[in-house]
């Protein structure tokens, strides 16, 4: 009998520990995210696409846990403190 589970390797030859890590980033990126659109907010001006995302990378960002403190940081350091 062959391999009937339709996976590209048999189980024993298969390397659990080879497994990517999925996640670690997600915060620093979830705030580059928002730190990028309002650059893009302050060249373009208030789009429905620039709101719309807005409002997605706000409750990304509320998910996560990220303060005020930590978002004013990250937009003094590219120069776009509100």
């Amino acid at each position: 009998m062959g391999n009937t589970s339709g996976a590209k390797y048999k189980h024993i030859m298969y390397n659990v520990s080879r497994a990517s890590q999925k996640s670690g980033k997600k915060l620093v990126k979830a705030i580059a995210r928002f730190v990028s659109l309002i650059a893009k907010q302050n060249k373009q001006g208030e789009t429905k696409w620039i709101y719309k995302t807005k409002e997605k990378a706000q409750a990304r960002l509320t998910k996560y846990g990220v303060t005020e403190k930590m978002i004013d940081a990250a937009l003094e350091k590219k120069w776009l403190k509100k």
